[in-house]
């Protein structure tokens, strides 16, 4: 058998997706009839149940997707992913599936990966509200104001009447610098709903900004009136306050802002501000210490990210070094400076395998894998390390996890007909190698082995 590479390459969307199955024809008897009409039904446990059997007499690309679509539901999330992304791939073409996928992403937490489902169902689907919403979302959290802006604006095309949406173009607009198109994006918001919290607190800091110190004091009293409990506000307008020479209301509402979960560095330098308006000097300094502080703890987790990332890269020459062992130490280094990755455990465990250190590849691959559930490389690793541990049933289970989430993985069908020649089953084998035959028919391995397996059939 050809041994395996050691370098490996390295609204809610199911809601939609479920309206639109409950409106399918569910005649029939067939298991994947029986499992629409139990999804339809909300029998989520039951509909998982039949798809899973389904799935070993057909090839539909509707069974990941809903499946998928029963495990989100069943907020078997780790499950949900590796589901919808099989679906995605079983049929690029499925806008329901890539939404659905953001969605599950995005409550996962991923959000880069999150990012790139939205975008994928974008690209099908240019109006797809719940893309747009989902995408906005990740572009505003992650300060990337001009795409945000972009998807907004379709929004605005979609939802006029949608306060919400004028806010966040507002606040996408600000993160721009843009302030004049900021503040008219908040009006309208406000004419739509004057409460709108997220546009009294927006336009109330560009007003700040552009030195309209009496309208920012207005705004951001109306704001806290409908939300005491958060600290924005609070914030801005203890800044608002220094501005007016307001110093002790400033310190009163710099306090609170703390009290309420601020962290912002920029509250202690105001807290500083309003001590020194008052002569208050050992209490300014104090706070200014503690703007130091923080400033300087942010700068240093960049810091330390920059130098993770300039570890990985010197990982890689070691790698193409052969230097497994020097490049397992540095990307331990990077680890302890940047905490789990999902890519950087993978490369672990990677390297730990090629090194035959089955148990800390094992770990690593896992622990890779409970971050990135869905990333078909980490799957056949984790085939890998348990193949040649020994563990075949465990490794057949990775594999076949793999080539689901990628019908294009050759090398994987290859692992998968070793197996079945292992134990026995040369039909299996003989079908799993002519597909890794049919994906990369250059490579000779393959057909070898496909012979091999075919005398044995006989």
């Amino acid at each position: 058998m050809k041994k395996a590479s050691l370098r490996l390459p390295l609204l809610s969307s199911a809601a939609v997706a479920l309206a639109a199955f409950t409106t399918l024809l569910l005649a029939g008897s067939d298991l994947l009839s029986e499992a629409k009409r139990a999804f339809a039904s909300g029998k989520y446990a039951d509909a998982a149940k039949l798809l899973q059997n389904a799935r070993a007499t057909s090839a539909d690309c509707t069974i990941p997707f809903l499946l998928g679509l029963a495990h989100f539901r069943l907020h078997e999330l780790e499950a949900a992913l590796i589901e919808l992304r099989s679906a995605a791939e079983c049929d690029p073409r499925n806008v329901d599936a890539q939404s659905a996928l953001a969605e599950a992403y995005a409550q996962k937490g991923d959000d880069n990966r999150a990012l790139a489902a939205f975008e994928a169902a974008l690209k099908l689907a240019p109006m797809r509200k719940a893309a747009l919403r989902g995408a906005a979302a990740l572009y505003l959290r992650h300060d990337m104001n001009s795409q945000a802006i972009a998807v907004l604006q379709k929004l605005v095309e979609l939802e006029p009447d949608d306060s919400r949406i004028r806010a966040d173009l507002g606040a996408a607009h600000a993160g721009a610098e843009d302030l004049e198109n900021a503040r008219l994006s908040f009006q309208e918001a406000l004419k739509l709903d004057p409460a709108n919290v997220s546009a009294l607190v927006g336009l109330g800091h560009v007003e700040l900004k552009t030195g309209k110190t009496g309208e920012a004091l207005s705004l951001l009293d109306k704001a806290i009136g409908l939300d005491p409990k958060s600290f924005e506000p609070r914030f801005l307008r203890a800044a608002a306050y220094n501005a007016a020479g307001r110093f002790a209301d400033a310190v009163q509402d710099c306090r609170e802002a703390i009290r309420l979960g601020g962290k912002d560095p920029q509250i202690y330098y105001h807290l500083a501000r309003a001590y020194r308006g008052l002569g208050r000097k050992a209490e300014s300094e104090q706070a200014l210490a503690q703007f130091s502080a923080l400033r300087s703890r942010s700068t240093s987790e960049t810091q330390s990210r920059r130098e993770a990332a300039r570890l990985m890269q010197q990982a890689r020459a070691l790698v193409d070094q052969g230097k497994l062992a020097e490049a397992i130490a540095v990307l331990e280094k990077a680890r302890a400076l940047q905490g789990d990755t999902p890519e950087l455990l993978f490369r672990l465990g990677g390297l730990y395998y090629d090194t035959r250190q089955y148990d800390l590849a094992r770990s690593n691959t896992r622990a890779a894998l409970e971050l990135a559930p869905a990333e078909w490389t980490y799957h056949y690793l984790l085939g890998l390390i348990e193949k040649d541990s020994g563990a075949f049933e465990r490794a057949r289970k990775s594999l076949e996890t793999a080539v689901r989430l990628n019908p294009s993985a050759a090398e994987a069908f290859n692992q998968l007909g070793d197996l079945a020649m292992r134990r026995g089953d040369y039909a299996e084998a003989v079908q799993n190698f002519k597909e890794a035959k049919r994906i990369n028919p250059r490579e000779s391995a393959y057909e070898l082995n496909l012979r091999s397996a075919q005398r044995m059939r006989k």
